[in-house]
């Protein structure tokens, strides 16, 4: 089973993991990182997160932004691990990582979360959302 962990700036990546478990339940293996202070001291913690998480089939990191701190740092950690690292994290791919991270390996995984991100970013009154929340079309 492939671990996840969500870092990112400030609490988004707690905020994030607390949305996917009020809406599937309390799921193993997921944590949240926040860059927020000493980088070394979050690099540290990163890499003890990343070895909890792993069950077996390496760790998948999520991140806000590519560029980022976070996204450097991970990189960073990655290099020593059985780590696979992607940046622009949403909610539409983390509530899919919950769900199918034991059904592939790691690399197959990442590419297919990447994916999954990628189609579900939707510019809904383009595509004929309405006021009621339906999505026509």
């Amino acid at each position: 089973m492939v671990g996840i962990v969500v870092m990112t700036h400030g609490r988004l990546g707690e905020e994030m993991v607390r949305t996917v478990e009020s809406v599937i339940g309390r799921v193993a293996g997921i944590e949240a990182v926040s860059v927020d202070t000493d980088l070394e001291v979050v690099k540290a913690k990163l890499r003890r997160v990343i070895e909890r998480s792993d069950e077996g089939g390496g760790t998948l990191v999520l991140t806000d932004m590519l560029g980022d701190t976070a996204t450097n740092l991970a990189l960073a950690v990655a290099g020593s691990l059985r780590v696979e690292v992607i940046a622009g994290a949403n909610m539409p791919m983390l509530l899919k990582a919950a769900s199918a991270r034991g059904t592939m390996g790691l690399r197959e995984f990442a590419a297919f979360i990447r994916q999954y991100g990628r189609d579900h970013i939707f510019w809904a009154s383009e595509h004929g959302g309405s006021t009621d929340g339906t999505v026509r079309g």
